[in-house]
Formats: C-alpha cells, structure tokens, sequence
C-alpha cells in the first residue's frame, strides 16, 4: 500500500491540499478581474474559487500516475483505490471548508471545496478524452468560458461564489462522470475473460 500510496503521490496531493486551503483562507475576498462579454466592466472572480483548480490538476496527475498495466492486473482493487483517493480529498477539502465557513473564517471556503470537487471531475474526463498530461486543460478552458460569458447560472458553479445548490449538483455531477473514467474492478474482471 506504501508504493501504491507514492506512486500515485498521495503525500504531494496532501500537501497542497493543505496549501491551497491555506491560500483559500489568506486571499479571502479579493478578486482577479476576467473580461466579461455580458457586461463592459472586467468580472471581479474571487480568488478563492481559482485556487482550488491548483490542487484539481495535482490530484488528477496523481491519480493518473502508475502503472496502469500493472494495476490492471493486480489482485487488489486498484480503481476502487483510485476513486478513494478522490473521494477522500474531496470529502476532506469540504470538512476543511465547511469547518471555515461555520467558523466565519472565509466565506468562500464551501463554493473553493466545490470548485475543487468539480474541477477534479473535469479534469478526469480532460485525461481520459486527451492526453493525461493535459487532463488540467478542459477545467482550465471551462473556468475561464464561464468568466467570459458572465451569468450566474447553474453552468456558472466556477464563478459563482454562493453555495447554491444549483452550482453544487453542477459540480458534482462533473465529479461524478470524472469518477466514471476510472478503471473499475467490474470492468478489470469482464476484460480479462
């Protein structure tokens, strides 16, 4: 389990989960301005919602990394791993911003824990259509189309800076067709017949 652990990069995942929830905490309300095309003034993005994209791309290279045809030949259920790792960081980034946004700490820690969750999915679904070396392109590419078209729609989770419920079904319907690309157990053992 150790290997498989640093294969994957477990501990680098870790620690920048850790940093990035610290970013999400220092930046706190200040904004990056984007063009907007909805409107003549440049849309003020939290910057806290761009952040957990940082830690999206990490994870997501993490768990393509490996070997891929060892694993899909192991006896234990390496894609059930996979989808743990996921689930885990995602479960953990939302307790952490939950626990910041409970406390008053930072008001944009559920939409950041979100954000990543959605971003994560979409970077999956980025690997497993490209390259795995350029599985951050489609979160990237998607964040910055919602900031350009503007609107605070449910296709607008990114951006938006509530924790609307709209925007969370978004973001994790994204997660969960990511989640789908990964190798299963089921679909290891009806390949190998």
């Amino acid at each position: 389990m150790r290997l498989w652990l640093r294969a994957h990069r477990a501990a680098r995942v870790s620690v920048v989960l850790v940093v990035t929830m610290a970013l999400v905490v220092v930046v706190g309300d200040r904004t990056v301005p984007l063009p907007n095309l909805a409107g003549a003034d440049p849309a003020g993005v939290p910057i806290a919602l761009v952040l957990p994209l940082l830690a999206a791309a990490v994870l997501t290279h993490g768990v393509q990394a490996g070997l891929p045809d060892v694993e899909a030949t192991a006896v234990r259920p390496a894609g059930a791993y996979l989808t743990g790792l996921v689930i885990a960081t995602c479960a953990v980034s939302a307790s952490a911003a939950l626990g910041l946004t409970v406390a008053g700490v930072e008001s944009h820690g559920f939409a950041a824990a979100r954000n990543l969750a959605g971003f994560t999915g979409l970077a999956l679904l980025g690997g497993a259509v490209w390259r795995h070396d350029a599985a951050s392109v489609l979160p990237s590419a998607y964040l910055f189309a919602v900031a350009l078209a503007g609107g605070d729609s449910w296709w607008a989770w990114p951006v938006d800076p509530s924790s609307a419920v709209s925007s969370l079904a978004a973001a994790l319907t994204a997660l969960a067709a990511g989640l789908a690309t990964l190798p299963s157990p089921v679909r290891s053992r009806l390949s190998r017949r």
